[in-house]
């Protein structure tokens, strides 16, 4: 264990046979108790506890995991993982790029779930921590071949997560390919702010500075349409419980939410509130919009890091990245990165009052 200014990081290695490789955790602690444990199976978030309001109680976990750990090696919930090489779905698994076709390894029916059956967050990542003047982290690197998936070019790919004593969590993406290629990568974690032994996510508030979301088909692939979200369901321009109107929809949320913002610059594109313990997490981001899933599909089927079944509602991911399907929609923003160029995304997580 290494120390700066009171922060600190710990690593330790899990080994399971379901696993080709042992899962290597590395866990940043600041001096307020905030800990976030990351993994090199995906760059993922594996752990973010937060110290019980309780004396002599446990602290408490704000991210879903699995109970048995041999169930990261199909992790069909995509808890806590880096996802691409393009988030969310591409429609029939294909697209256009320069006249040509592409076809991609198709994993939901015959579309593309984030970046297919073994993208990247399958993927074992290299890594190695750093320490900073107020400030601990890990930067994780990963090569994804020309082809991988489907998509073209060789991507070398780097996330850094660091953490700071203002209990700030800090998301750093880049990837540089030498082909032409679509790149649209975000995080994958379930958050239960209220603590993963909580019933589910429903009394929880929300509030999303978004107009518009994307109209989805019986697949859920956009249509290409925006639809507004007044008077409807989607409306958390003012803050309001996840299930004040969950019930009015067919499953739960699983939408793309546009952001209104005039700049690509860090902003405020979420704040999720826990009434109970007056938790709060605010999501700040240099995308354009994000997905809001409500758990929808845990289905009682693998059991939680408390031991007990994954049930619906149970976690709620906030996936911040560009429009989904944005290769087959000429009216979406681009998400087309040009051989050489740089990707860059940022988010960043901010807790308080605990």
């Amino acid at each position: 264990m290494t120390s700066l200014h009171s922060l600190t990081i710990a690593q330790k290695q899990i080994i399971n046979s379901a696993l080709d490789k042992p899962i290597k955790l590395v866990t940043l602690t600041n001096d307020n108790g905030l800990t976030v444990s990351l993994s090199n199976l995906g760059a993922s978030i594996w752990s973010v506890t937060i110290p019980s309001q309780h004396n002599n109680q446990a602290d408490k976990e704000l991210v879903l995991n699995y109970h048995n750990v041999a169930d990261w090696s199909s992790n069909p919930y995509y808890f806590g993982v880096t996802v691409g090489r393009v988030a969310n779905r591409i429609s029939h698994a294909c697209f256009a790029l320069n006249r040509k076709k592409i076809k991609l390894s198709a994993n939901e029916g015959d579309n593309q779930l984030h970046g297919g059956p073994e993208g990247i967050s399958k993927a074992f990542w290299s890594f190695e921590s750093f320490e900073k003047p107020n400030t601990v982290g890990v930067i994780y690197r990963y090569h994804s071949p020309d082809g991988d998936q489907g998509y073209p070019g060789n991507m070398d790919i780097e996330i850094t997560y660091s953490l700071n004593n203002s209990n700030e969590l800090t998301l750093s993406y880049q990837a540089i390919a030498d082909q032409t290629t679509p790149i649209n990568l975000t995080n994958h974690t379930y958050w239960n702010i209220a603590g993963t032994t909580s019933r589910d996510i429903l009394d929880l508030t929300l509030e999303l500075p978004a107009e518009h979301i994307l109209a989805l088909n019986e697949q859920q692939i956009p249509t290409g349409a925006l639809l507004p979200v007044t008077n409807t369901a989607f409306d958390f321009r003012h803050s309001k419980s996840i299930g004040k109107d969950i019930e009015t929809l067919a499953h739960g949320y699983d939408h793309y939410f546009i952001i209104d913002r005039k700049t690509r610059d860090l902003i405020k594109v979420a704040e999720l509130f826990d009434p109970k313990s007056g938790l709060t997490m605010e999501v700040l981001s240099t995308e354009k919009g994000l997905q809001l899933y409500s758990g929808n599909f845990l289905t009682n089927s693998h059991f939680g890091g408390d031991g007990k079944p994954l049930n619906k509602f149970k976690g709620l991911c906030i996936e911040t990245h560009g429009y989904p399907d944005a290769v087959n929609h000429a009216n979406f923003p681009s998400i087309i990165v040009e051989k050489g160029d740089i990707y860059r995304q940022t988010t960043l997580f901010k807790f308080s009052q605990f």
